[in-house]
């Protein structure tokens, strides 16, 4: 089974997490997250997703999403990424919201790690809408 892997500024992972468990009740269980703290070391932040990574990847891979693309949480997840390549199926996206999170679950059981990721790059933009042009007023 793919993994998934959340990893923001502060709190927003966990909070992610927690929020999908309405949707998804204890799949969401399969989710981890790591948040970044002002107080955070952000070269421990790498320690930290290189550790999880290890700890969680059952051999289909592991999906990590990232808040905002070149802030710290994505600098370090590169890193870990580069150094955990050859041992590991690793693909990652940022600008992680609800919407994107909630697709990635419902669609982690039935896809390899690849197809998640094409799939994921298909309706990315489409997580976001325009509540007055989607409802014309």
């Amino acid at each position: 089974m793919i993994k998934i892997l959340i990893v923001t500024h502060g709190p927003l992972a966990q909070a992610l997490k927690e929020s999908s468990a309405m949707f998804f009740g204890s799949m969401s269980n399969d989710v981890e997250t790591i948040g970044l703290y002002p107080t955070d070391n952000p070269e421990d932040l790498k320690e930290a997703i290189c550790e999880k990574v290890e700890a969680i990847d059952t051999g289909d891979g592991v999906l990590v999403l990232v808040d905002i693309f070149a802030g710290s949480p994505f600098n370090m997840t590169a890193l870990a990424i580069d150094e955990l390549k050859e041992a590991h199926k690793l693909q990652c996206y940022t600008g992680v919201n609800m919407p994107f999170l909630m697709e990635a679950l419902s669609s982690c059981n039935s896809m390899d790690l690849d197809q998640l990721t094409t799939h994921l790059a298909d309706i990315g933009r489409d997580t976001i809408v325009n509540l007055r042009k989607a409802l014309d007023i």
